[in-house]
């Protein structure tokens, strides 16, 4: 016979394997313009508690900063909510029938890629850009993604091959300042504004998508998917759900909209 000890020692083993294995983990992806360095674990933390509070059930926070692992984790259904910076990515997740698509950022339904060139350039439209050296952020960058599908609808080959790429989309002006490219393209409001300032023109842009996108895996019932809908659209009228959002750097979210969604999908190419 098992000893009382072995008895309750096994048991308390059993017990914390099956609490682990019933929380819930939020995967959080940011962007790289956008991180401010603080610890996820932090700043999420007042949204996870109301989400723990609405649920009955644990949820733990995850940062994945990679994008190729994020897109890897999701393919494996490693992740029970997801807040996506990068909207392929989360498109495809949904695409693909193991994700819900929830809410989107209500400040970002109108991301789009702007394309900037020096005052004196000979370049007027996109379509000049043929055979041009573009600058542009990370291959795997939203905003390199929303124009690679620009160029492609205008019909040029292969045009990630004159692209020079850079981590962070601040950096994308220098390239053009010093004649590394002849074109820059970045989403960034801040940067455009700048550059315009400064006299430099914007020669055209992209069709929007919505980035920053909330989903929920298929696992969860329909009654908790809905939950997590309707707290996140109502975090704006009550002071716990603004210290969630403040906590987060947003200022609120929309609805899912099915439509937009499947029409920036095919957009993409995805």
């Amino acid at each position: 016979m098992l000893s009382l000890r072995v008895f309750l020692l096994i048991s308390f083993t059993l017990t914390a394997q099956a609490s682990s294995a019933q929380d819930w983990v939020l995967a959080v992806n940011e962007g790289v313009t956008y991180q401010d360095g603080s610890p996820i674990s932090e700043r999420y933390k007042p949204l996870v508690d109301l989400l723990e509070k609405e649920l009955k059930h644990v949820v733990k926070v995850q940062a994945v900063n990679r994008y190729s692992n994020f897109e890897a984790g999701l393919d494996a259904e490693r992740y029970d909510l997801v807040f996506i910076h990068t909207a392929h990515i989360g498109l495809r997740a949904v695409k693909s029938g193991k994700y819900v698509g929830l809410v989107s950022a209500k400040d970002y339904t109108d991301y789009r890629a702007r394309v900037f060139i020096k005052r004196d350039s000979a370049v007027k439209t996109i379509a000049d850009l043929r055979d041009k050296k573009i600058g542009v952020p990370s291959l795997e960058s939203i905003t390199t993604v929303m124009f690679i599908a620009n160029l492609t609808e205008l019909g040029f080959r292969d045009p990630a091959s004159r692209f020079s790429a850079t981590r962070f989309q601040d950096a994308v002006p220098f390239m053009v300042e010093n004649g590394f490219v002849e074109a820059g393209v970045t989403a960034s409001g801040a940067v455009i504004k700048d550059w315009v300032a400064k006299g430099g023109r914007v020669i055209g842009e992209t069709k929007p998508v919505p980035i920053k996108q909330f989903l929920a895996s298929r696992r969860l019932t329909n009654e908790q998917r809905e939950k997590v809908q309707n707290l996140l659209l109502k975090l704006s009228e009550n002071d716990a759900g603004k210290a969630a959002l403040k906590g987060i750097n947003m200022k609120g979210f929309v609805p899912w909209d099915s439509a937009v969604m499947a029409d920036a999908t095919k957009r993409l190419g995805l």
